[in-house]
């Protein structure tokens, strides 16, 4: 049981450290450099062991890897970059790994995998969604939001899911009763907009109880979650105000356009990993910083 909530990706690399257990990593086709680059410090840092699938001349050509090979880093020799992604899989669904970490290989590749109803990694019934933290200049806090990546226009039950696994994921932070904000671009609910009677219905479901130890409010705006001196003059009573753990936004295109602007114009740091898998699931783009993708590695570590 963590003392206090982590509130930065320092602190979790730090609380990861002090645990000192490394969660082991496989990463399908770990044949691009900013992927080699975040392994690598997950490794020095101490919070994992790598088991990197793909062409052992890609992974150790100089360019990709340029230092002596690590104690805690295992090459598995497959070129071909299907049966590397299947390889990764299997070790995680096997529970020789804890993680599974998306390499140089085709999204598409990587979900048909994990989506195998015999060997993937999906529990029948559960929802494959999206939870990622992002560290923003000038907010207090990390914050978690869902989904900018995986379910373009949400039904109610996903909604539900996607706000049950970012609850169960701050509690792992350390957050004792998150404050979740149902993102609208105002808190008028307009029952005209297709997806406010999930809203609403979800709100209802928060009253009676069926998400546990939970602050939550909704329809709200990005102010009214994120600022309470620009919320305030609002005059809007919300017991949110200023102080979101979890933004859960009405589609994909919203929250993937809110961290990557965030990311562009204001430095913020992301990390994400896939939800609803049995084992957790770092998925992130060609374009994402080795950070980004060292935040990642980190958040499933302490997800695992």
């Amino acid at each position: 049981m963590l003392n206090k909530s982590i509130s930065s990706f320092a602190e979790l690399t730090l609380h990861l450290q002090s645990v000192n257990c490394r969660k082991k990593l496989a990463v399908a086709n770990a044949c691009d450099t900013h992927t080699i680059d975040a392994v690598l410090k997950a490794v020095e840092t101490g919070i994992i062991d790598a088991y990197l699938i793909g062409d052992v001349g890609l992974i150790e050509s100089p360019h990709l890897f340029e230092q002596n090979l690590s104690s805690h880093i295992h090459i598995i020799d497959i070129p071909d970059v299907k049966e590397a992604t299947l390889e990764a899989v299997r070790m995680v669904k096997s529970g020789e790994a804890d993680i599974l970490m998306k390499g140089l290989v085709n999204t598409d590749v990587l979900l048909r995998a994990i989506l195998d109803k015999e060997k993937g990694l999906l529990p029948a019934g559960n929802i494959l969604t999206y939870n990622a933290a992002l560290e923003i200049p000038g907010y207090h806090k990390l914050l978690f939001f869902s989904d900018p990546v995986v379910i373009p226009s949400p039904t109610l039950v996903q909604r539900i899911a996607m706000i049950k696994y970012t609850i169960a994921t701050a509690y792992k932070f350390g957050i004792s009763k998150p404050k979740v904000a149902l993102i609208h671009a105002t808190e008028i609910a307009n029952p005209k907009i297709h997806y406010m009677q999930d809203y609403l219905d979800i709100m209802q479901m928060w009253r009676n109880g069926e998400f546990g130890n939970v602050i939550m409010d909704g329809p709200l705006d990005i102010f009214l979650a994120l600022d309470s001196e620009r919320g305030s003059i609002k005059n809007v009573p919300t017991p949110v105000l200023g102080d979101a753990d979890i933004l859960i936004f009405p589609n994909f295109e919203c929250a993937n356009t809110f961290y990557k602007g965030l990311s562009l114009f204001a430095n913020a740091q992301m990390g994400g990993i896939l939800q609803g898998t049995e084992k957790p699931v770092v998925l992130t783009s060609r374009s994402e910083s080795v950070e980004s993708k060292f935040y990642s590695i980190a958040i499933a570590c302490i997800l695992a």
